[in-house]
């Protein structure tokens, strides 16, 4: 059976009865606040066909050392964030994150961060699916050269370095259409995605088309500094590596 409830006037989207009780406790679904579901003749307050009592406010988490905010990402020490059902936000957030659930939304998950060795193995499985495509694509045209007919060196000197050329910017437009579209409609590459990891924006959004193409050359950056861009993922609390910090994307475990 799928509950619905109404907020700011508009109808949410449908829940299942499990999803309810969590919506009730983080104070998305009041006892007011109008719900319905097949076999109700009509909207009813939730008190009334729950008893539901009064939900529990949001409280100032607890414990030792750090946590991460559910909805940005950011490490705060656990003193600095609100408790809200079984996430925590920080207190910038909580406001966005109620939102959410209050349009309909899912409440979110703890982020846990991809780290530096498994995304190195997901980057080793991308590059050898990119190889394979690029030498389907890449074979027909080297057997379109006509070097047999070419005697002076000098041609075939200039023709090599164009082939080279072509070649070379043919890899990049590659990789970056098999980036692009990977990440703007699966939320990962194929090697992230045997781990079960995925690319985020720091609000837990899917990236835009302009920023994949972005992330793409900022990957440039992290491998022109001898890969310590790629490295620094493994120092990072929040796992980024330099062209996450400069893209403030996340690479996150799906589950």
């Amino acid at each position: 059976m799928h509950w619905y409830y109404a907020a700011q006037g508009r109808q949410s989207a449908p829940l299942d009865e499990a999803e309810l009780p969590e919506l009730v406790r983080v104070g998305v679904i009041r006892p007011d606040t109008l719900v319905w579901h097949e076999g109700l003749d009509t909207w009813t307050p939730y008190f009334q066909v729950a008893g539901a009592a009064p939900p529990p406010m949001p409280t100032v988490a607890s414990g030792p050392g750090n946590g991460a905010c559910a909805e940005c990402g950011r490490i705060f020490p656990m003193t600095e964030l609100v408790a809200l059902g079984p996430v925590t936000t920080c207190a910038a957030c909580k406001p966005r994150h109620l939102q959410r659930l209050r349009e309909g939304g899912h409440a979110l998950l703890q982020m846990r961060y991809g780290g530096f060795w498994i995304r190195f193995v997901a980057r080793i499985i991308d590059s050898v699916a990119l190889s394979v495509v690029g030498w389907i694509i890449q074979i027909p045209v080297l057997f379109m050269i006509p070097t047999a007919r070419m005697q002076n060196p000098a041609d075939l000197t200039t023709r090599g370095l164009a082939v080279i050329g072509v070649l070379s910017l043919l890899n990049v437009v590659i990789a970056l259409v098999y980036e692009v579209y990977f990440l703007t409609t699966r939320g990962a590459t194929p090697g992230k995605m045997a781990f079960g990891l995925k690319v985020i924006r720091t609000d837990g959004d899917k990236i835009s088309k302009g920023l994949a193409i972005g992330r793409y050359f900022a990957q440039w950056v992290s491998s022109m500094t001898l890969s310590i861009g790629y490295i620094m993922a493994g120092f990072d609390e929040e796992k980024r590596a330099l062209h996450d910090r400069m893209c403030d994307t996340r690479v996150v475990f799906t589950s």
